[in-house]
């Protein structure tokens, strides 16, 4: 299965910030109202859990519930900040991904770890975690933080046709967001900075057919 050369190639060099640039909004923070914080950076993980889907690859990203401080509303990975009992980014992925769309830990096997991404509107520092499963899980949602997932096959999301760039306005100043558009969907952040490295890892290791089992 093609999640094997994923765990390889993720042991490789990453392209990291070259690869999060293509996604960046722009500019990543407005001067004088975001991104100062007077404490250190959160510690925080997500999980890109790779799926099975209807004989591809898919990712379920999650539709937040519209509410919260910073990301309410919006799509990305299953994942929150780092908790006292948590050892590591690792448990902190699999216990969010657990406790938001109900995939157990002992169904996710870890293919390793993509680069940090430092987000300075709300002052997290993510790692992102990938892991596959091998069965489309039965998801159940956190009615409290999850409105519904979004299986996305990996083979969309690297479509150049699925890339665009909106803009919108924050605290009148205007943002351009690349990302990716996904029917109904659009997505930018973070989430769509993991996604970006995700597929230059998989594009310069020369998979073929990519997103296909």
């Amino acid at each position: 299965m093609k999640t094997r050369k994923i765990r390889t190639a993720l042991y490789n060099v990453l392209p990291g910030e070259k690869a999060h640039a293509l996604m960046a909004p722009r500019p990543k923070y407005i001067e004088g109202i975001e991104g100062v914080h007077p404490c250190p950076p959160v510690n925080s993980a997500i999980l890109a859990l790779i799926v099975p889907f209807e004989n591809e690859l898919a990712l379920p990203l999650i539709k937040r519930v519209n509410r919260g401080k910073y990301h309410g509303g919006q799509i990305a990975f299953p994942g929150g900040k780092m908790e006292k009992e948590d050892a590591d980014a690792l448990q902190t992925a699999l216990r969010e991904c657990h406790e938001e769309i109900g995939v157990p830990e002992e169904k996710v096997s870890i293919l390793g770890v993509l680069s940090d991404i430092y987000i300075p509107l709300s002052n997290f520092n993510i790692t992102p975690i990938v892991g596959t499963t091998l069965q489309l899980p039965d998801f159940i949602l956190s009615q409290d933080e999850v409105e519904k997932v979004i299986l996305v096959k990996l083979r969309d999301l690297f479509d150049d046709r699925n890339k665009t760039t909106h803009s919108f306005v924050r605290h009148d100043h205007k943002i351009i967001a690349p990302g990716y558009k996904i029917g109904e969907n659009f997505i930018w952040g973070a989430t769509a900075m993991i996604i970006a490295e995700l597929e230059q890892l998989m594009k310069t290791n020369t998979f073929n057919h990519l997103g296909k089992l």
